[in-house]
Order: structure tokens, then sequence, then C-alpha cells
């Protein structure tokens, strides 16, 4: 998906003369510039009197880093010439080729605002200050409003959490592609980077964008087929499309884990929902020794046995036996210890970075899991 940073939504503006910091309704201080000079108003002759025929212009949607520019029109219904000078303007708003003009009585002049949308913005509205010799009226603004948006939206936003998924069969899930810029956009195909994950991209009827409020969009339908590890799922979507003539990505993560018929249960430092092992910080030549304890229910296939055991780094070691003490109906209790080696070197892995261990058993009931683990030894 495109992201973008918390900055300004602008307009631009090209002003000469003094510059002073001031507060323009963005997030940081911005410049503005104040006139060349001060325009006198001679009461005694014929009068100006200024008219804006449009002094608010709504453009809709903008895409964020578009440019855009409206003419203003400004007349002079008057009967003394009309006086007009470059004022402050929020944001830097560019009146182009405008610094000073005088508009004869019974006569008008255009006065071209341009400015650009840096960052979305739902409410985005900003204005340029001009300066008037009509004593009714001695400053009058130009103001663009609209939404600043970007190329595409992904909804829902961030990553899309499934829970628990099924191991019997596929787990759906649904989404949109948007555009409220574009009009004409085109996606054909999804590739994800785990191969249990399909997923298709629908375009959406002329309803269906009417009640969003959108211009083009597609609905995304996925599933992500059963018997996976157990433990944390995830996988990234690429959304693979056309937009005015040029190759344009949509992206996504999901996510969720698989339970199946266990539940592990440890000491303070184990997340079992994530299979997340906090080890937490110790002296590598001391080395950390971790107990855990799996219950596995409605077993009618023997005894689990570790077929293998991939560590990543390999300085952890994983065993599990079986508790013949343990009698339960329908449940079995398995001892599992998961250890770093007193000779390992100094290891730091942590959510971004997390160290992995799968392992591999006889049985169907379980098949692999997965088991991640942060930790810190010096």
């Amino acid at each position: 998906m495109i992201k973008t940073s918390p900055i300004c939504s602008s307009v631009i503006v090209s002003l000469m003369g003094l510059m002073l910091l001031i507060s323009g309704g963005c997030e940081e201080k911005i410049e503005v510039a104040e006139p060349k000079k001060e325009i006198k108003i001679d009461l005694t002759g014929p009068q100006p009197k200024v008219v804006v025929e449009e002094p608010l212009h709504e453009f809709g949607n903008m895409e964020v880093g578009e440019t855009l520019k409206h003419d203003f029109v400004i007349r002079n219904d008057g009967e003394g010439p009309l006086t007009l000078i470059k004022d402050r303007s929020t944001c830097k708003c560019t009146m182009a080729d405008f610094e000073e003009r005088e508009v004869p009585p019974g006569e008008s002049t255009t006065i071209t605002l341009e400015w650009i949308g840096k960052a979305e913005d739902p409410n985005f509205s900003q204005a340029a200050y001009i300066k008037t010799n009509d004593n009714t009226a001695k400053e009058i603004a130009l103001t663009v409003a609209g939404r600043v948006d970007k190329t595409f939206e992904i909804t829902p936003a961030g990553i899309w959490n499934l829970g628990e998924l099924n191991r019997d069969k596929p787990t759906s899930f649904s989404g949109k592609i948007t555009s409220r810029v574009l009009e004409d956009f085109e996606f054909k195909e999804a590739e994800s980077s785990n191969p249990l994950v399909s997923v298709n991209v629908i375009p959406m009827t002329p309803e269906q964008l009417k009640e969003d409020d959108v211009k083009a969009g597609y609905l995304i339908e996925g599933e992500v087929k059963p018997n996976n590890a157990i433990g944390e799922f995830e996988a990234s979507v690429t959304l693979k499309g056309m937009a005015k003539g040029e190759e344009q990505n949509g992206y996504f993560t999901i996510n969720g884990f698989y339970s199946g018929p266990i539940q592990i249960v440890g000491p303070a430092g184990w997340k079992a929902t994530e299979m997340l092992l906090v080890m937490g910080r110790f002296e590598k030549e001391a080395g950390k020794t971790f107990n855990l304890s799996m219950f596995l229910r409605d077993n009618e296939n023997g005894p689990v046995e570790v077929l293998d055991v991939k560590a990543d780094p390999d300085f952890f070691t994983f065993d599990m036996t079986k508790d013949e003490n343990f009698k339960a109906e329908n449940r079995e209790r398995y001892k599992m210890k998961i250890a770093v080696k007193p000779d390992a070197p100094p290891l730091n892995f942590d959510r971004d970075n997390p160290a992995r261990i799968e392992v591999t058993t006889n049985n169907p009931l379980i098949g692999k899991m997965n088991f991640k683990i942060h930790i810190l030894s010096y």
C-alpha cells in the first residue's frame, strides 16, 4: 500500500518581501509574506467596489502530491479604479504572476491560485489574501477547499488480523482497494508470500462505488488453506495493477494463528496465542532453559515423537518427552524444554527480528509447531 508522511498539506505561495514565521493551520511553523506596500484609500473621489465571483472554490478530490490551479475572477463594479495588492497566505499559497494590479471601473481581472496537497487531509482548506482600496472590503480571501487522498486506499487499514485459523477448512477474508481520485485503474492479479493464501480481485459495481463514495475500486476476496503449522501465521499480499499508464501495486499483510488440539502453558514470558517465548536478558556464559507443558486432547495416533528440529540461529535446543505420570481422560501431557547453550555467542532477537524454532512431529493432529523467541544475551 502507499504510505505518506504526516507533513502539512500545503497550498504553495511565492511571495516577495519580508518573511515572517507564523502558524497557519499546519503542523509546523510556515513562512508568509507581508505586502510590499500599504494601499492608500482616497474617500474624496469615485469609489471602487470589489466583487469576487467565487471566493471559495471547492475542488472535490485531489491526489497526494498533485498540483491544482484555479482562476478567481475579481470585478470592479464601482466608479473608481480598483487596486489589488498581494498579501499573506496560509501554508504557502502561490498567486502566479501577481504582485499588484489595477482594475478599471466595469472591468475584471483573473488571479490564478496554485496549490499542492502534500499529505492526506479529508478537510483541506487554504486561503490567499489580497488587500484592496475598497473601503468596504479592505481585504478579500481566495479560498480553496476539498479532500486530499492517497492514490489508493486499502481497507481494512493496517494488518488484517484473522484470529484463530481453521484447521479443517479454509479461512476466508475480504476487503477493498479503492480510489477517490482515479476513475480508471485496473487490478488483475494478486501474489502472496505464502502458498496457502489465495486472493481474487473483483471490480466493484456502480452501486457499490456510489455507496463507498469512490470513483473506482475492487473487492478483495481471499482464503487461507488449512493444515498449516501450529503457531503464528503471516503472509504479505501484493495486488498488481495499472493506473495512468504505469504499473501500480497495492500491499497488505494478513496474520493469524493455528492452535490445533493442543494447549501449551508455561511460566512468565510465554505467550501462547503468539507461540512466543520471551527469554529476557542473561549472561551468555550461563545459558538459559525454559520449561513448557503441552496438553494434547483426543489423540488416537500414539505417542507424539519429534522428527526434526530447525532452529534459527542454531544455538537453541528443543526436547519433548511424554509425561507418563499424567492421567486424564482424552488428554496427554508432554514436557517441553527450550534452551540456549552456555557456549552460545551474544544473542539479540526482538519483535522485529525474532529467533525461530520449527518442530516437526509424527502426529497428524500437530504436524509442525513454530516457536518465536525474544532474547538478549551478553
